[in-house]
């Protein structure tokens, strides 16, 4: 399961539980290779930059950040920026919350997580990766609750440089983003 990502990147960092209870909640909504995974425990990859999380802690935040079009969408990651991964409708969704956008970056777990994740260019060209590698080597990593928030909201006049970054809390990111700027459709 998802071989090649934890070669490329090693064993989950910073791991916690997901209760069991928990689990069961969502199990019925998941492929089984990425309850599976999930079943590992929520926790960080790829150096900080992918944190997996509980989706019944994040259910909140994403009804509050994001309009699905098909009913459940669970979130299963969220990457150091706040950004939220989702399974909806068979598909893996990218919500960059960042940029007030939503795209299909997969549609089986295992291209995700086994191709996608680990090639440079999706990783350069499609997600925050290379603002990441920066924004650690100058603000350190981040803590479990945290990400590297836009002082300045980007939809709202803010410039995407490194210097415009800072360690925040990543819950309290997401929704006062989504106040801002309103649901992602």
């Amino acid at each position: 399961m998802f071989e090649k990502f934890i070669v490329t990147y090693g064993d989950i960092q910073h791991r916690q539980e997901i209760s069991n209870e928990n689990l069961e909640t969502i199990k019925q909504h998941l492929p089984e290779d990425l309850f599976v995974f999930l079943q590992k425990g929520k926790g960080s990859y790829m150096d900080g930059f992918l944190w997996i999380v509980n989706p019944i802690e994040y259910k909140d935040i994403v009804d509050e950040v994001y309009l699905p079009l098909q009913n459940p969408s669970i979130c299963f990651a969220r990457d150091a920026f706040g950004n939220l991964y989702l399974w909806e409708d068979n598909s893996i969704i990218f919500v960059d919350i960042n940029h007030s956008k939503q795209e299909v970056v997969g549609r089986k777990a295992t291209v995700f997580f086994d191709l996608k994740m680990t090639d440079k260019g999706f990783l350069e060209k499609r997600l925050p990766y290379n603002n990441f590698l920066e924004a650690k080597n100058i603000l350190g990593e981040l803590q479990s609750d945290e990400c590297y928030g836009y002082q300045h909201l980007l939809g709202m006049g803010g410039s995407e440089k490194i210097t415009n970054l800072k360690k925040i809390k990543v819950k309290e990111y997401i929704s006062i983003t989504a106040q801002a700027l309103g649901k992602i459709q």
